[in-house]
C-alpha cells in the first residue's frame, strides 16, 4: 500500500517560512535561475493567464451594471473557460474515481481552441480577455494582440483594460517586440492598483530590458531602474515582504539587479 502523503496546512508553511528566511531566498535564487532560462514562457503565462483570471474576477464589477441580456449573450465563452481539463492516467483501468463531473477537455489546448470558437458570440471586455488568452496559451501573438487591441479600442476606459493591457505586453513579447511591451507594462504599472500588480509589471519591465534574462530591449539603466522601482513598491515598511507573491517578487528583482 502507498504511504500517504501528509499535507501542511497553509499556516503551517507560513509559519516555516517565517521562522527561516533563508528558505525563502533559497527558494527564490532557485526559481530566478530557472525563469532565466525559461523567461519567454514565463512572461507568457504571467501576462496572458494570470491576468485572464485577474480579469475574469474584474468581470463581476462589469456585469454588476450591464443587462441580463448581455451576460447571457456572453455565456458561451465563460462556459468553455470554465470546463474542466483532465486527462485520465495512460494506466488506468477500470472506473476512473478521479474523473471530473460533467464535460471535460483532455488538454489546455483543447479547451483554448473551444474558448476561440466562441468569438463573436458576444462582444465585452471580460470575452475579448477570455479569447486573447487562450489565443496566447495556442502561441498564436498576432492573433492576441488583434483580439486586444480592438477591445481597448472599443472599451478602453473599462475596468478590464489593465487587463487587458498586461495581455498586450504578453502578446507584443511574444512577437520579439521587446521595447513596445516594455511601454505596454507600464501602462499597467502605472494603472493597476494592487502592490503585487505594480512589481510583476515592473520586473516585467526589467526582465525585457535585461539581455541576461533574455530581453531584446537590452539596456542596463533601464532595467535596473525598473528592478528598483519594483522593490520600492512590494517593500513593507521599507523591508523586504517575507511572504507570498510579494516576496518572490522582491527577490526576483534585487536578484537580477545584482547580476546587472
Amino acid at each position: 500500500m502507498a504511504r500517504r502523503r501528509i499535507k501542511k496546512t497553509y499556516k503551517q508553511q507560513q509559519r516555516e517560512i517565517e521562522e527561516t528566511p533563508e528558505y525563502v531566498e533559497e527558494q527564490l535564487w532557485s526559481m530566478s535561475d530557472w525563469m532565466e532560462e525559461n523567461w519567454r514562457p514565463v512572461v507568457a503565462v504571467l501576462g496572458a493567464v494570470t491576468l485572464l483570471w485577474g480579469g475574469a474576477g474584474l468581470y463581476q464589477t462589469f456585469s454588476a451594471s450591464s443587462g441580463e441580456s448581455a451576460a447571457a449573450a456572453s455565456a458561451p465563452v465563460f462556459v468553455a473557460a470554465n470546463q474542466t481539463v483532465y486527462a485520465p492516467p495512460a494506466d488506468q483501468q477500470g472506473e476512473d474515481p478521479n474523473k471530473p463531473f460533467g464535460p471535460s477537455y483532455a488538454s489546455e489546448a483543447e479547451r483554448s481552441a473551444a474558448v476561440i470558437a466562441t468569438e463573436g458570440s458576444a462582444d465585452t471586455p471580460a470575452t475579448a480577455l477570455i479569447v486573447g488568452a487562450a489565443k496566447g496559451r495556442k502561441g498564436d501573438w498576432a492573433g492576441q494582440l488583434k483580439t486586444v487591441d480592438a477591445a481597448l479600442a472599443a472599451y478602453g476606459d473599462n475596468a478590464v483594460a489593465t487587463a487587458l493591457h498586461g495581455q498586450r505586453a504578453a502578446a507584443l513579447t511574444g512577437l520579439g517586440k521587446h521595447a513596445e511591451a516594455a511601454k505596454a507594462w507600464a501602462t499597467v504599472a502605472a494603472a493597476t492598483s494592487t502592490k503585487v500588480g505594480k512589481g510583476l509589471a515592473q520586473v516585467r519591465i526589467g526582465d525585457l530590458h535585461n539581455a541576461g534574462a533574455g530581453g531584446k530591449a537590452a539596456d542596463a539603466g533601464k532595467a535596473k531602474a525598473a528592478y528598483a522601482a519594483a522593490m520600492k513598491v512590494l517593500a513593507v515598511d521599507g523591508k523586504a515582504p517575507t511572504s507570498g507573491a510579494a516576496a518572490f517578487l522582491y527577490a526576483d528583482a534585487r536578484i537580477k539587479s545584482a547580476q546587472l
